[in-house]
């Protein structure tokens, strides 16, 4: 695991051969988490095989994202919390193996990351045959809550950021129906169950 800074924007970058749970047993303890805050694991919806399929692809890599969370009222301030994605790269031409050597070597720049968008694990279900999916899905939420520093803002809302980013997608149709779901669904994974 290293941590990086790609397109403004800090996040700890997992390798292929990084072991996922031990980074974030790391990040759990680590002095900035306060305690008794949540740390965000891949959910409930991803088996062990899953998460190394997606540690290892060719298209994805996990990475772990600091956000800020607003805490209820009286509370004012809000607190740091580390959500562990994926990342996606839309450019079917990216070589993850030779950026994963590039970011060991603190060669890398923005442009390995300009395709790629944060993606997370969920249920896809869909209105039109009834049938349940996990699925890959691009993270329009995470958008909202991270760090972007100022540098950035005063070039790129957050919202043309999110925009830019989500223009790139190829949405992905429901596999049995063909109609769209409702979501940036990026990839799918297994069927759940059927609606008949």
């Amino acid at each position: 695991m290293k941590l990086i800074k790609a397109e403004e924007i800090e996040f700890f970058y997992i390798f292929p051969e990084d072991d996922l749970v031990k980074e974030e047993t790391t990040l759990i303890n680590n002095p900035i988490m306060p305690e008794n805050r949540v740390n965000l694991p891949m959910g409930r919806y991803t088996s062990k095989q899953l998460i190394e399929t997606l540690q290892n692809g060719t298209d994805t890599r996990l990475a772990i994202f600091r956000i800020n969370t607003q805490l209820p009222l009286p509370l004012k301030d809000g607190y740091d919390a580390y959500q562990t994605h994926s990342l996606f790269w839309t450019n079917k031409d990216i070589n993850l193996k030779e950026l994963d050597q590039k970011i060991k070597d603190d060669s890398y720049t923005d442009e390995d990351f300009r395709s790629a968008v944060i993606a997370h694990v969920q249920y896809a279900f869909c209105r039109h045959c009834h049938n349940k999916y996990i699925a890959l899905v691009c993270d329009d939420v995470i958008y909202m809550y991270m760090y972007f520093p100022i540098a950035l803002a005063k070039h790129i809302s957050y919202q043309d950021y999110y925009y830019n980013k989500t223009g790139m997608i190829k949405i992905v149709r429901c596999p049995n129906c063909n109609e769209f779901i409702g979501l940036f669904v990026l990839r799918f994974f297994d069927k759940v169950e059927d609606g008949n």
